[in-house]
């Protein structure tokens, strides 16, 4: 499980981008403010963009994540490639 904090970030901003060994987060946001008083009006526009990516402790199975956006707080659900089994080796 990968969760990320991603205030006043939109659902269809968002990019998630996933390999076994890594995941990338891509988003961008844009706030406007307008304030008016009297004849004075004053109108403040910021807009940022981000990308990380996180390497992943161990393989995952890209095809079965699953992605959640609630409140500005994203969850990844990551299932773990199942490990190799050890086995013996027999030498001749």
């Amino acid at each position: 499980m990968l969760r990320a904090e991603m205030p006043g970030v939109d659902r269809k901003d968002l990019d998630i981008s996933l390999t076994e060994t890594a995941v990338t987060i891509k988003g961008s946001r844009r706030s406007e403010h307008k304030e008016e008083k009297g004849d004075y009006q004053r109108c403040e526009i910021s807009t940022g963009g981000f990308s990380r990516t996180v390497p992943l402790p161990s393989e995952v199975d890209a095809d079965k994540a699953k992605a959640t956006f609630n409140d500005g707080m994203l969850e990844l659900s990551l299932p773990k490639v199942k490990a190799a089994r050890r086995r013996k080796v027999e030498i001749q």
